[in-house]
């Protein structure tokens, strides 16, 4: 039984472990060729399948986008009430604040009897909408 762990005997020629490249001369069609020519050629066959996948795809993402924008469109007309209907309870709940708070700094005037204050409460004012939006050129 012999030792794998032993040189091989001096008699044996040993391995060329050495690696080089070669250039090769102009006009030849070599490795080198071959080589850059392969990731062009690559590049192309994917190039046409993307070209091709998107001709196919168009009707697809056409319809897709279509029922999109149905969705959409069946969405707004559904929350267009509810919008309304929110918008109305935000101007009365605002009125009423506006109510109160006159009738609060009243009562606050009344109960320190300051005279510094400006003796007509502050009117909303004239050129403004029911809905509180301005009527004039901004």
């Amino acid at each position: 039984m012999t030792d794998s762990t032993t040189p091989p005997p001096p008699d044996e020629p040993k391995a060329d472990e050495t690696f080089t490249w070669t250039q090769p001369s102009p006009g030849s069609h070599g490795p080198a060729d071959a080589a850059g020519t392969a990731p062009t050629s690559i590049l192309e066959s994917v190039r046409e399948a993307v070209d091709d996948l998107a001709e196919r795809a168009a009707p697809s993402v056409r319809e897709f986008s279509a029922r999109a924008a149905e969705l959409a469109a069946i969405a707004a007309d559904r929350a267009a009430p509810l919008v309304k209907r929110a918008g109305e309870v935000t101007a009365d709940a605002t009125g009423k604040l506006a109510t109160r708070s006159r009738s609060w700094a009243a009562d606050l005037r009344s109960s320190t009897g300051s005279t510094a204050t400006a003796e007509k409460p502050i009117e909303p004012d004239p050129e403004s909408t029911p809905d509180g939006g301005p009527t004039g050129p901004i």
